[in-house]
């Protein structure tokens, strides 16, 4: 039991890099697919069956706030309409894990940016939440 325990992997060996760049200050990270069906009806049958057609990719990324990196980003395309390019590469290790999850998300698009925040006694974070056209697996654990 204690070297599947083992094989768990902790989240603090987690990595983000925006446009290659490594993000030091990513206190968390998700990507989820949403499979889109759409209902069939087929003559004869009671229950209702769906069709795949699609999927939608969200997620959002947490940060320590310590920069304005994110706004720096996207801030210049904010205002002139002309939004850049940004690509995505997040991986998942640890070193009792057998190997790593490593996967880039591409055509990225921020959902709203926190242009400042701040609360009395608390640490400072960031939520970016964002849209993707689409990922692929560089690596995977299996």
């Amino acid at each position: 039991m204690a070297k599947i325990v083992n094989k768990i992997i902790r989240g603090s060996f987690g990595r983000l890099w925006v446009n290659g760049s490594k993000m030091a200050n990513v206190k968390s990270f998700e990507l989820k697919a949403t499979l889109k069906y759409e209902a069939v009806e087929i003559n004869g049958e009671l229950c209702e069956q769906n069709r795949y057609v699609g999927y939608s990719l969200a997620g959002t990324m947490t940060l320590h706030q310590i920069d304005d990196s994110v706004a720096a980003l996207v801030n210049d395309g904010i205002k002139s309409g002309t939004m850049p390019n940004i690509k995505l590469v997040s991986s998942q290790a640890d070193p009792d894990s057998n190997g790593s999850t490593r996967i880039e998300i591409y055509h990225v698009t921020f959902d709203s940016l926190q242009l400042i925040k701040f609360e009395n006694g608390k640490v400072g974070e960031q939520e970016v939440p964002f849209k993707a056209g689409g990922y692929q697996y560089l690596d995977m654990i299996v």
